[in-house]
């Protein structure tokens, strides 16, 4: 896909719970330079049993834990990717048969709660170093660690009155970590159903809820909450007390028993309309100008920055967002008449010349020149960053 495109970004949903953070470090630092910096990760920790099982363990790690976990993850990629070389470590020099200074190299030495590793990365820094980072999760310890690490967060809900508060209380920890509580961009699922005329639109409805997997939904349902859905009535309202699993993700066991104007009672009758077409997110119906006012609606009553478009039909959706609705964002202003090229993952939400991390990210406090080691082998807790006092091995 990188190789026949120019301006695709490719945001790729990876785990902090299974795979050794040197070996994601290597794989994405190669991605990154194989698609020119238009690479994006979206950060999850794994939740599911069978998950797990299929590994060798034997039960997930507590919800907490899993954050706590992946807060050092994170630790151990910036050190790698942000600390381990320094920009003038490229000689590239074909006469001296030099290709990079083994002394602008550093060893990173990380005895942690989680990880130890004493090791170089061994990928030279690719255009972004770190990839644009994604994250989905409001929970408290999800909130916590978008505020910390994130640069976008995927959020979801029927109600922009509902998503408004997870929005503001992120921003607002943030804010109180040091960094710009703007700098964190908002994307919230969205389902658009759109046709040149009403008629057409609701007519592609009609026949989007004919083929719909209601039991599908259903499943994926009870996957998310811990709720065996099959032993409710069809009627009854569902709480969080009839989630009887440990392992669940939290923010849509959350999403899923608020209401609102827009649904005053979660049911399994509710839950399978709802999850068969658009999960946790509105569905807007109709022509593309209403569909364009019902996205600037949540834009604005939410304080989002932009959408996860979620589709119906593939390619259908997509060839009616560019046919149909682009045209109409761009009519409206609110929408780039001609994309920039050849920006990385990053340059694309922050402008042209920003490829790296801002200075206000935690990210930035591992790079080369200001570099901290902040876990040792005698405290598995986070230590009080210092720069580092031993030289660059």
């Amino acid at each position: 896909m990188a190789a026949v495109t120019k301006n695709l970004a490719f945001g790729i949903t990876a785990s902090t719970s299974f795979e050794p953070p040197f070996l994601l470090a290597k794989r994405f630092s190669t991605l990154d330079h194989l698609t020119d910096g238009r690479l994006g990760w979206n950060i999850v920790t794994s939740y599911k049993k069978a998950a797990f099982k299929a590994i060798g363990i034997d039960s997930p790690i507590e919800h907490d834990q899993r954050y706590a976990q992946a807060d050092e993850y994170m630790r151990v990629l910036y050190k790698l990717w942000e600390g381990s070389w320094s920009d003038d470590a490229i000689q590239a020099d074909a006469v001296r048969d030099v290709y990079a200074d083994p002394d602008k190299i550093r060893t990173i030495h990380h005895h942690g709660k989680y990880y130890k590793l004493d090791t170089r990365h061994i990928v030279d820094p690719s255009p972004q170093r770190t990839p644009f980072l994604f994250q989905a999760g409001t929970s408290t310890a999800g909130s916590a660690f978008a505020a910390t690490h994130a640069e976008a967060v995927f959020v979801s809900s029927h109600s922009p009155a509902i998503l408004k508060p997870k929005i503001a209380a992120i921003r607002d920890i943030a804010q109180k970590n040091g960094r710009d509580p703007r700098s964190i961009k908002f994307f919230a699922t969205f389902t658009p159903i759109i046709g040149k005329t009403t008629e057409e639109a609701q007519s592609k409805y009609a026949k989007a809820k004919q083929h719909a997997s209601t039991i599908g939904g259903l499943v994926l349902f009870s996957g998310w909450t811990g709720i065996d859905i099959s032993r409710l009535p069809m009627d009854k309202v569902i709480t969080s007390e009839d989630s009887l699993e440990e392992n669940k993700i939290t923010s849509l066991m959350s999403a899923f028993t608020t209401t609102s104007n827009e649904i005053p009672q979660w049911t399994p009758r509710v839950v399978a309309e709802k999850a068969a077409i658009g999960g946790l997110g509105p569905v807007a119906v109709g022509t593309p100008f209403v569909v364009a006012d019902e996205m600037e609606r949540w834009a604005a009553e939410a304080d989002l920055d932009g959408f996860n478009v979620a589709y119906v039909t593939t390619p259908g959706t997509f060839e009616d967002v560019v046919d149909l609705l682009i045209p109409e964002l761009k009519r409206r202003q609110i929408y780039p008449d001609t994309p920039a090229n050849n920006l990385t993952a990053r340059e694309k939400i922050y402008g042209s010349g920003h490829a790296h991390l801002r200075d206000d990210h935690i990210g930035s406090r591992y790079k080369y020149h200001n570099y901290v080691e902040d876990f040792s082998s005698e405290n598995e807790n986070t230590q009080t960053p210092s720069r580092e006092k031993s030289d660059n091995n």
